[in-house]
């Protein structure tokens, strides 16, 4: 009997049924897992950014322009941190003028790389930053807050 334990024991599948059990064991720990940034969500919000037409529509920004939302949202915040430094402010403590000086630069650059790339833009383009924030208040739930980045 117990070299055919042996047997079963020095199997591969073994290896597998060891591996399940660890992590079964183990859960959702740091070393054990390759995504620990979801164990422990950040109390901060999330976000992603909608690029628009005039009446909210989104627009296909990547195609016209080249740039992905996401580079989109990165030339925003590239532009107002700039802007921040040269006056000595954080970007939090930004007022809604220099908020929409960085808005215009960063679509008349947009503007432009849609004409290069013959797909122009809508005469009206509207682009939201979406925040979203976990409530943890009975059970976990999740809220969605636009804010207005402009309107060009």
């Amino acid at each position: 009997m117990w070299p055919r334990i042996a047997r079963i024991l020095r199997h591969p599948i073994m290896m597998m049924v060891v591996l399940i059990l660890l992590c079964r064991v183990v859960k959702n720990a740091y070393p054990f897992n390759s995504f620990p940034m979801y164990a422990d969500p950040s109390p901060y919000p999330s976000d992603y950014l909608i690029v628009a037409d005039g009446a909210g529509n989104p627009i296909n920004v990547k195609q016209m322009t080249g740039l992905s939302s996401a580079k989109v949202k990165k030339k925003f915040t590239q532009g107002l941190n700039r802007a921040c430094d040269a006056v000595n402010i954080e970007p939090t403590e930004a007022t809604p003028e220099i908020r929409q000086k960085v808005f215009n630069n960063m679509m008349r650059e947009l503007r432009e790389l849609a004409e290069k790339r013959n797909r122009p833009l809508p005469d009206k383009v509207r682009i939201t930053n979406v925040l979203i924030y976990q409530d943890y208040k009975d059970g976990a739930a999740f809220r969605e807050e636009p804010q207005l980045l402009g309107e060009g």
